[in-house]
């Protein structure tokens, strides 16, 4: 966990608030304390400005780098189970609530013994004891450790023994109309009748259908002591008030809660109300995430909770706008949404996360705008941009005094960049937002202006200077060629894209172009330091010579990828230079080789 979290930015040699309160939600005060103590015997008071911050000493602009802070990733700020047991409302008294640990030592928590289970295959894999304050499933699991994990909540539901939650972290892939729930592993996840709370995370945007909802409801009412059913990252229907369901759960008393719009399941109605200020406070400090493909009338629902929100002084810690966004009005009131909905300016916003479509240019006068927009919350901290282009300065006239005092940071994370709003230009970010932006990987488009290249490519550069694990870049259409003095990679725009030793994957997305051998040595060895190197779109030569790769390459782990179209996938034999399909573990021959090839050019002809 605490690997993961340093990679996201979430914890930094000076700054572990993070990871301790993630501890304490777990219910691990003892530990969280621990850790807080032996930070403080080690670094005392040090302050984040004498951490040690290279800068590239470029003849770009090389404002000094501030150290790493906390990130507001939307993983990590996930609301914890025991937090929706505090959303159940009044009518929920019977909410069997988790231990407080006071001494780490003398408080003990219901648990199972280390099990052993087998995934079918005849691998073993060992599960530690499971804390049943607060279960988790998550997609990434084995499939040996997920049944595992079902046979020890089984064997306590048998025992009596209280599961006080349990979160689906997502790893559900369907359910039916009776209630039967199946994971993506494939297992059927059982009826636990001592199950408290059951919490289901989506994958981000999923929309949800009337049967997935009714089943979860079926499945809420024949759980004898659940009192809490949360949803968050997906989009939910409302319900007809003839459901059946319905008067089951009505009866039963269990809350349905929807993260993501703060509004909770009117199991008379069947519609989503807002049922408690409670309720919209901790949707409201997790964060309201707007998504392209959802309902208009979700839409509607989370417009009505953030005006609410605004209205009642309650702090909404961030506001997402996930590729939904379409204009702005000039005096900055409005935001008109893709669906022709429309979000009036908000007072009690502290931070706007503008994703839009990949590659779309958001002109000076309309950037003026957003900013605008942003100033009229009373508590703004940080206005985020990205998938876009941004102009690269703006007038003096467009930022009024009052803006320019309150300073709230305005950043351009798929370009590393901070835009200062007193010099009304951009500098590098932060080391925290450079971590989050490398977190995120980068993807280099053909369509961009070499403004926006050079300003990648410089904190980029910064990024491995001070060893931020960049997740990967993505060069799409605006690969030239690698330089044969420097091994940097040439952009179609000029630009040079140094070699970057923290770089874990290179994507190059060459629609229709056919690279030579050379190019593809060229490519080879400018990754020697990443782990994957995949191509996509392009077409590449039968065979690669291996003899000029790095020696390490061809006895290590490192993938070489190719994906020419979408029915096949080929890997890189480092020791012969052959093309091997991925599914079939086979060989690719002359012949098929051709075949493809006469597709291909007849697909981009």
């Amino acid at each position: 966990m605490v690997n993961k979290m340093e990679e996201r930015g979430d914890i930094a040699s000076d700054d572990i608030s993070t990871l301790t309160n993630a501890l304490r939600d777990c219910e691990l005060n003892g530990t969280a304390t621990k850790v807080e103590k032996i930070f403080r015997e080690k670094f005392g008071k040090q302050s984040k400005e004498q951490l040690d911050v290279r800068v590239n000493p470029s003849n770009q602009d090389t404002g000094a780098v501030e150290p790493a802070k906390a990130t507001d990733s939307e993983d990590t700020q996930r609301p914890s189970s025991d937090k929706l047991k505090k959303t159940a409302g009044k009518r929920n008294t019977a909410a069997v609530k988790p231990a407080k640990a006071t001494d780490s030592k003398k408080t003990t928590r219901p648990c199972i013994d280390k099990s052993k289970k087998t995934d079918g295959k005849g691998t073993t894999e060992a599960v530690a004891p499971i804390n049943l304050n607060c279960v988790k499933i998550e997609a990434t699991d084995s499939k040996a450790k997920q049944q595992s994990i079902i046979d020890q909540l089984k064997e306590a539901a048998d025992k009596g023994t209280p599961i006080n939650s349990l979160l689906l972290d997502t790893s559900f892939r369907t359910i039916d109309e009776s209630g039967s729930i199946t994971l993506h592993s494939g297992l059927i996840l059982p009826l636990f009748s001592t199950l408290t709370v059951l919490t289901v995370w989506t994958e981000k945007g999923r929309v949800m259908t009337e049967t997935e909802l009714t089943g979860f409801l079926k499945y809420g009412s024949k759980s004898t002591q659940l009192t809490v059913l949360g949803f968050q990252y997906c989009d939910l229907p409302s319900l007809s008030s003839s459901t059946k369901v319905l008067e089951g759960i009505q009866t039963k008393g269990l809350k349905v809660s929807w993260v993501d719009t703060a509004h909770c399941l009117d199991t008379s109605s069947g519609s989503w109300e807002m049922e408690h200020i409670d309720t919209v406070r901790e949707g409201c400090g997790v964060g309201i995430a707007m998504r392209k493909h959802w309902r208009k009338e979700t839409q509607e629902l989370q417009i009505k909770t953030l005006q609410f929100a605004s209205e009642n002084e309650i702090p909404v810690r961030i506001l997402r706008l996930d590729e939904c966004y379409r204009s702005v009005t000039s005096d900055g009131t409005k935001i008109t949404l893709q669906s022709g909905q429309t979000l009036p300016a908000l007072s009690s916003v502290k931070i706007i996360n503008i994703t839009t479509e990949n590659g779309r240019k958001i002109p000076a006068d309309e950037f003026a705008h957003l900013l605008n927009f942003a100033n009229k919350s009373r508590i703004i901290e940080v206005l985020r941009f990205q998938g876009c282009e941004l102009p690269p300065t703006l007038s003096a006239s467009s930022i009024p005094p009052e803006m320019k005092s309150r300073n709230f940071k305005v950043s351009w994370l798929c370009a590393g960049h901070c835009f200062d709003l007193n010099l009304r230009t951009w500098k590098i970010a932060d080391l925290g937002t450079i971590r989050e932006s490398c977190g995120l990987g980068v993807p280099i488009n053909k369509h961009c202006s070499s403004h926006m290249h050079k300003l990648q490519t410089h904190f980029l550069t910064v990024a491995s200077q001070n060893n931020v694990p960049i997740a990967f870049i993505s060069l799409g259409d605006s690969f030239r060629a690698v330089d044969d003095t420097t091994g940097s990679i040439i952009l179609e725009s000029g630009v040079m894209l140094p070699r970057l030793s923290s770089l874990g994957k290179l994507s190059i997305n060459e629609s229709g172009r056919e690279l030579i051998e050379e190019e593809v040595n060229d490519l080879v060895n400018y990754s020697s330091q990443c782990s994957e190197l995949h191509f996509y779109w392009c077409f590449l030569p039968w065979s690669v010579p291996t003899d000029r790769f790095p020696a390490h390459l061809r006895s290590g782990k490192f993938l070489v990828l190719w994906k020419p179209e979408y029915k096949e996938e080929f890997t890189l034999d480092l020791a012969s230079g052959r093309w091997v399909n991925h599914a079939t573990k086979m060989a690719l021959t002359e012949k098929e080789y051709q075949d493809m090839l006469v597709r291909f050019r007849l697909e981009y002809k």
